[in-house]
């Protein structure tokens, strides 16, 4: 078994809302980092039957454009699915003297869910609904009309 071997994965996806506003900055180089609170929940039924949600919150760090973009487009509440990798940061507290570590994910994709929500901003009204006619459902294609 010491031949074992096994692909190192580190990829997360997350869906949730944002737990504050993003905290825009740059560091000297002139590199924007955009760091959020992202609040991811899930709902259960626990033995009991009755219904449960457990929330957990996960800090986010975004960098150059897609940071500049979040930090202007994004307030807390927003909906979003993170996509990125999961990132240990450690560091001795000053003033306890003790080591201190947490978890944070990176990054590489963040897309906004609530398109509705967009209203006029940087890039225009959002986008409307197409009309449907009144009490009728589309039909899905026949079999045949199919091309696979």
């Amino acid at each position: 078994m010491a031949d074992l071997r096994m692909p190192e994965i580190n990829h997360v996806v997350l869906s949730g809302r944002l737990t504050r506003d993003p905290e825009l900055r740059y560091i000297p180089s002139g590199t924007a980092v955009c760091k959020i609170g992202l609040a991811v929940g899930r709902h259960f039924r626990g033995r009991d039957g009755e219904r449960r949600e457990d929330t957990v919150f996960i800090d986010v760090t975004a960098w150059d454009k897609q940071a500049e973009y979040l930090g202007e487009r994004l307030r807390q509440g927003s909906p979003i699915v993170v996509e990125g990798a999961l990132k240990q940061d450690s560091w001795e507290d000053k003033q306890t003297g003790q080591k201190r570590s947490k978890i944070e994910v990176r990054a590489w994709r963040i897309q906004e869910l609530a398109w509705s929500d967009r209203g006029s901003g940087p890039t225009g009204p959002a986008p409307a609904e197409p009309e449907r006619p009144a009490g009728r459902e589309e039909e899905p294609p026949a079999e045949d009309d199919i091309p696979f």
